[in-house]
């Protein structure tokens, strides 16, 4: 019996070829192993926390104190993101996406500073991986929990500022096979640059990168999962 056969079967059935996408590593397929640990009924709800905030934010705008100036915003933009991370059996999965991120938040302005919770979707798109020399789409999507500290300087027009801070990630799949690879939380730290621009409600570009601390993939014993993204945002507040 081949060693392939000891293993059990094929995670992922035969998927027709992609169309071509972005960068990705060539790994063999790895056999998937679901445990207890990698139940995907209680995976699934990471909205639940996410709704939280949600009512958390509402309530922090409705009992800021009056020394400090409060708006709801809008946010979206783009990602570029790269994530890799041992998967079981010596085989490592890894892929480069450009994806997308939209999400609502809260700003409190406290003097120069600023403070900046939020909820967002960010999902990385056209995500790959072979099998058995077909490129298998895949989707990963990630709730994400940003804290955000900004820190301005006063401009005459337009208003420039540092950011930064950690944001709790959720990551899933609608794909059991790739869901169970996924670690149930994790966490990233970004760090970035943009400018405010106040014609009646306030515009904030903004370019940043975040890494994380460990990694979307939830099983690494070498520690050396991680995910880095990039991106290109614009958000409104009112």
């Amino acid at each position: 019996m081949s060693d392939h056969n000891r293993c059990g079967p094929k995670a992922l059935p035969a998927f027709p070829r992609a169309a071509a996408g972005p960068i990705f590593r060539r790994f063999p397929t790895p056999p998937i192993r679901a445990g207890p640990q990698w139940n995907r009924e209680s995976r699934r709800p990471a909205l639940r926390p996410a709704l939280s905030l949600a009512l958390l934010l509402g309530l922090l705008a409705a009992c800021a104190p009056p020394a400090t100036s409060a708006q709801i915003g809008v946010l979206g933009g783009y990602s570029r993101d790269s994530f890799e991370g041992y998967v079981g059996d010596g085989f490592r999965l890894a892929d480069r996406t450009n994806g997308f991120h939209t999400g609502i938040f809260l700003t409190f302005d406290i003097g120069r500073l600023g403070i900046r919770p939020g909820v967002a979707y960010h999902q990385l798109g056209g995500a790959v991986i072979p099998d058995d020399e077909e490129a298998v789409p895949i989707d990963i999507e990630i709730i994400e929990l940003p804290l955000d500290f900004r820190l301005s300087v006063p401009f005459p027009v337009i208003t420039p500022y540092v950011v930064g801070g950690p944001t709790l990630m959720f990551p899933s799949s609608a794909r059991p096979a790739i869901d169970v690879l996924l670690a149930r939380t994790a966490w990233r730290v970004d760090l970035g640059v943009g400018f405010e621009w106040n014609i009646g409600f306030r515009i904030w570009p903004e370019i940043r990168y975040g890494r994380s601390l460990g990694g979307i993939i939830g099983f690494d014993p070498a520690g050396d999962s991680n995910f880095d993204t990039l991106t290109a945002r614009v958000a409104i507040s009112f």
